[in-house]
């Protein structure tokens, strides 16, 4: 009873990710520019099953004969399958210019999903020659996926804007899907009403996992309220 009207309870916070089927966490010291071609800023993502394909910079800083060295990797390319799950991806730690320099010759990742289970990857460079300012990205992976390069994937999805306030071209909960899953869904909706139904409660444990302690314990006071007014009725 108490995890249904925990259901209940945050359902509608979840509503606008009820229809993903997968969430990425992206580290804080990854610059997020690209998912599945469509520009992104959140280092948390949700997206359809199937392939993912990231595109992102590694960050970070040391010290170096006392003086604070920036380091940005060169651009990666990070592509893995994803279904029904919520994966992690993490980088190694950098805090050295030997580690940095390692980094950029051999760049590797970490993905994980809610179990643990570590998740199989490729992963490339997004090269540029010359200067590298103003980079259009999106232009740049359409170029490399057509090239069929060793983390390229075919692309023919789209994201809807989770906010009313994002941009045509940019959104912080990336949501990917193409119209003939979207037509399967339609013609199937008690299957797709059993998938949404586990996608909220991963969903759930998943937030409940990102809030802080004084969230946690604000959410645990106002179920306490739910079960006491059931409880007299």
């Amino acid at each position: 009873m108490k995890s249904l009207i925990h259901c209940f309870f945050l359902i509608p916070l979840f509503f606008v990710h009820a229809h993903a089927e997968v969430t990425i966490t992206l580290p804080d010291n990854a610059e997020p520019l690209l998912l599945n071609s469509k520009n992104i800023t959140s280092h948390q993502l949700i997206s359809q099953n199937g392939p993912q394909q990231l595109v992102f910079n590694a960050r970070a800083s040391y010290r170096e004969f006392g003086q604070q060295k920036r380091f940005v990797s060169e651009t990666l390319i990070v592509t893995f399958s994803g279904e029904n799950n919520h994966y992690r991806v993490s980088l190694p730690k950098i805090n050295s210019p030997r580690s940095a320099e390692k980094f950029n010759d051999s760049p590797s990742v970490t993905i994980k999903d809610t179990q643990g289970h570590s998740v199989s990857y490729k992963i490339d460079k997004l090269h540029k020659d010359g200067i590298q300012l103003g980079r259009d990205y999106r232009e740049e992976i359409k170029t490399y996926n057509l090239s069929q390069g060793i983390a390229a994937i075919e692309v023919n999805q789209t994201i809807h804007k989770a906010s009313p306030n994002a941009s045509s071209d940019k959104t912080d909960l990336a949501t990917v899907g193409d119209s003939e899953s979207a037509q399967q869904a339609a013609s199937q909706p008690q299957s797709a009403a059993r998938r949404d139904q586990i996608n909220v409660g991963q969903m759930l444990d998943f937030w409940y996992e990102q809030a802080d302690d004084a969230t946690r314990e604000a959410f645990k006071k106002r179920i306490g309220l739910i079960e006491q007014v059931q409880s007299g009725q």
